[in-house]
């Protein structure tokens, strides 16, 4: 989806999530970032003690780079990697220079809304999800722009999924938060 001269222009690391009860799998063993219970729509409650798990590895691994001299750091992820970002976004502002947040969205409930110190956000969303709602991730994007500067894109004929201009509209945000001499790591 982007050139490898695109690609180039930044370090990329790319985590994942570690293997835990899945409640919404009947409690099987699966690769994600936090438990959800009761069903994928934001009214339900958030599993904070889950999400505060992922929270604090993230952190640790961020913590890591910027004493490894690392200057900027930006966290992003899709679906569930981008509710995660959002959470470590909110947590760990001081050493996050911006976030990205694809096809995901916050519980209505989630701590993270609470929190005042975000880094700038891209959210961006394919307009046909069935999966995760597009009005979901428009609602959280519309209540962090009362936190910070949020740019939220919606994109047509796109279902759960990324697509070029996704792509594309991602690493304009990096360039704008980001200088062209600075060590940087997403």
């Amino acid at each position: 989806l982007i050139t490898a001269a695109e690609y180039d222009q930044f370090e990329w690391e790319f985590p994942s999530a570690e293997p835990i009860p899945y409640s919404l799998a009947g409690g099987a063993i699966s690769s994600i970032w936090f438990d959800r219970v009761g069903g994928l729509d934001p009214r339900f409650a958030e599993d904070t003690k889950s999400v505060l798990k992922s929270v604090n590895r993230l952190k640790a691994m961020i913590d890591e780079k910027k004493a490894e001299g690392v200057e900027h750091v930006v966290i992003g992820g899709f679906s569930m990697g981008g509710g995660i970002a959002l959470q470590t976004a909110a947590r760990c502002s001081a050493n996050i220079t911006a976030a990205f947040s694809l096809s995901s969205y916050l519980c209505s409930d989630s701590q993270a809304i609470a929190l005042d110190s975000w880094p700038p956000l891209f959210m961006g969303h394919g307009r046909a999800d069935d999966f995760i709602k597009a009005e979901w991730g428009q609602a959280t994007a519309e209540v962090l722009k009362t936190k910070t500067s949020v740019e939220f894109k919606l994109y047509d004929h796109t279902f759960h999924e990324m697509n070029q201009q996704e792509w594309q509209d991602i690493l304009t945000f990096l360039r704008l938060h980001l200088t062209p001499d600075s060590t940087c790591r997403i």
